[in-house]
């Protein structure tokens, strides 16, 4: 971080990746690796995966997949969501996670309200605001089991 950017949290800085694109597995992945030092791929699928399951669980990001036509929300609750993204990752044998490989992580309007809140903090100009507006929210997957 530099000294105009005061420290972010993981999933501050992964929401406000979300301002250009939907966020990926290797985004996070990558993100966690950077700001916690988890190096060891087990304790770093452990610390993806609470990252993960920060977003999801409070609403922050819906999973789905993307294809030509855009974003696809999985029709399940926030906990089948992250079972899901766990069970795919790990199915895999050696995961170069490509883009959207597992699943696509899409902002839903809670996520604005954190994004407002980093922004204000750093001073932003509110541009980032003309940028979002492109894209349609998703919307958070059901409370439940």
């Amino acid at each position: 971080m530099t000294l105009e950017h005061p420290q972010r949290s993981v999933v501050e800085d992964l929401l406000l990746g979300t301002i250009y694109d939907w966020i990926d597995l290797g985004l996070v992945r990558s993100t966690v690796r950077e700001m916690l030092g988890v190096e060891d791929p087990a304790e770093l699928h452990v610390a993806v995966m609470e990252v993960i399951t920060q977003l999801i669980g409070e609403g922050f990001v819906a999973a789905g997949d993307v294809d030509r036509d855009g974003f696809h929300a999985w029709d399940c609750t926030r906990s089948q969501a992250i079972s899901r993204i766990d069970l795919q990752w790990r199915a895999e044998p050696e995961p170069e996670l490509w883009p959207f490989q597992v699943a696509a992580l899409a902002p839903t309007r809670r996520a604005l309200d954190i994004i407002e809140s980093v922004m204000s903090r750093e001073g932003d100009d509110g541009s980032w605001r003309e940028r979002m507006s492109r894209t349609p929210l998703a919307l958070p997957h059901a409370d439940g089991e």
